[in-house]
């Protein structure tokens, strides 16, 4: 299978059911410090030896890649075994503007702080 057969998806949310027989899953999410990491699932169903359920194997936990390198990744592991679907969930996104918002807020109300205590 090429990479460029490969379809990637967004993750399902919670509550939701995967159909398909085995699939990777992108998750980037920000550490503590700040720094992003990824963990990068192969999940296959266990249908087909008799018994209901899902098969989890990680093949990376706490990756310190970006999402899109990440994906990347997933995409060609995913096509060398004839994977067809990347899902992917990337909960950097907005993560800095969040930040930037909030040290924004608190730097208005310190200002406006400042401005009062002078007055």
């Amino acid at each position: 299978m090429k990479a460029t057969d490969v379809r990637i998806v967004p993750a399902l949310d919670p509550g939701e059911s995967y159909i398909e027989p085995v699939f990777l899953l992108v998750e980037t999410t920000l550490a503590d410090d700040g720094e992003t990491v990824t963990r990068i699932d192969q999940i296959s169903s266990d249908a087909a030896g008799g018994r209901d359920g899902w098969t989890i194997t990680t093949l990376g936990q706490s990756v310190p890649l970006t999402h899109s390198a990440a994906r990347e990744w997933a995409v060609s592991y995913a096509a060398s075994r004839d994977i067809p679907i990347v899902y992917e969930r990337d909960d950097t996104i907005g993560a800095g503007y969040a930040a930037a918002l909030s040290a924004g807020v608190a730097a208005g109300s310190a200002s406006a702080a400042a401005s009062s205590a002078s007055k």
